[in-house]
């Protein structure tokens, strides 16, 4: 999908100083080259000056975005909606962030009228088609799909569509069609694996995954794919087996690397993990659930303080992840911070019904940035 980001020429603003708007289009330079610190540092230092430009705000999101840092991503482009609540450019944005934090209902309606301004397009009609598939609107997606040109990216959507309303026959039929035109067939198993993990049929996805790999051995994506299957399935050994191969492989990628220090973890192996942990945090500075993990695998090495401060750390950066108030709320009992584990405890009060089901995307999830 094509992500927009937003840019407000400076010339159609009021501008308290040139500096300012010096400082703006010196940071519009570093987001286009992907210098994301600089450009964060730049916008930053915009809004302090002008706190109502929504460009500025629109460009911190994009940076925010990029960085993986979601929660912050949000506020920022909720911030530029205020100053500018007709920019469709602004409501993409805002709805593939919530898309990428498989928040489906709230980025639903903002595609829904990005359909009726000037910024509308196939993309756009297949966002909002993910977005109903995934809020139990799949047969309202089929419409829409069955009218577009039948791309692979659309013939992929229809077959998870058939697959939310239990259509496998329908479904398959849909994926065939990716395996006739594809030229990469090992690809297309890859998604329909997806597909089918997204689809809750954990058996069907790991047939898929391992297909993949019979035909690509080398497709890494695949086997960590394989890998977080087996973590839903609660079959940890050959998760792990899967995730060490994968860090064997591809020893310069931090993914395999977290699943693998994050699933030690949650077997109480938090003494092996945190040596990888602790690297990982220096090289993802911006990655909550490394600082998750790196706080657990810290209490688990009886190291209390450390652990606090990563679950602090942790929720800075995530404050919406109730896992995170969870543990930091045990992390204050145990240090005898009773009076910091009562705030906590009552943060997370509102966030029960989320705790199981946030653990379990935070392992499975693609958290890592």
């Amino acid at each position: 999908m094509r992500v927009f980001a937003l840019f407000i020429a400076p010339a159609l603003l009021i501008w308290s100083a040139d500096s300012v708007e010096t400082v703006f289009n010196q940071a519009q330079e570093s987001l286009k080259k992907g210098d994301l610190a600089a450009a964060e540092k730049g916008f930053s230092a915009v809004v302090k000056q002008l706190p109502n430009h929504p460009g500025a705000w629109g460009n911190l999101g994009t940076v925010f975005s990029r960085m993986g840092r979601f929660a912050q991503a949000e506020k920022a482009y909720e911030t530029a909606l205020q100053f500018a609540p007709n920019e469709p450019g602004l409501w993409i944005n805002l709805g593939l962030v919530y898309v990428k934090r498989q928040d489906f209902a709230k980025a639903k309606p903002l595609f829904e009228r990005v359909e009726k301004s000037r910024l509308a397009s196939a993309q756009s009609k297949e966002m909002l088609a993910a977005c109903q598939i995934h809020t139990g609107e799949a047969e309202k997606a089929l419409t829409t799909l069955n009218a577009m040109e039948p791309s692979a990216s659309v013939v992929y959507l229809r077959g998870i569509a058939y697959l939310k309303l239990k259509q496998t026959i329908k479904a398959k039929a849909e994926f065939n069609q990716l395996f006739a035109a594809a030229t990469a067939p090992a690809q297309a198993h890859y998604l329909l694996g997806q597909a089918y993990a997204g689809s809750g049929m954990l058996d069907d996805a790991l047939a898929s995954f391992h297909k993949a790999l019979e035909l690509q051995p080398d497709l890494h994506a695949a086997r960590l794919e394989a890998a977080k299957t087996y973590i839903a399935q609660r079959n940890n050994e050959k998760a792990e087996r899967e995730l060490r191969a994968l860090v064997k492989m591809t020893p310069h990628n931090p993914e395999p690397a977290y699943y693998l220090s994050a699933l030690l973890v949650t077997e109480d192996r938090g003494q092996i993990a945190l040596p990888v942990l602790q690297k990982l945090a220096a090289v993802q500075p911006d990655s909550w659930s490394t600082r998750y993990y790196l706080g657990r695998a810290l209490m688990q090495s009886g190291r209390q303080q450390e652990g606090i401060s990563a679950f602090e750390a942790a929720a800075k950066l995530a404050p919406e992840q109730s896992a995170v108030w969870y543990q930091l709320t045990r992390a204050y009992q145990a240090a005898g911070r009773m009076t910091d584990a009562q705030k906590a405890r009552e943060r997370l009060a509102g966030m029960k019904r989320q705790l199981v089901e946030d653990e379990r995307k935070i392992v499975t999830g693609p958290t890592v940035p």
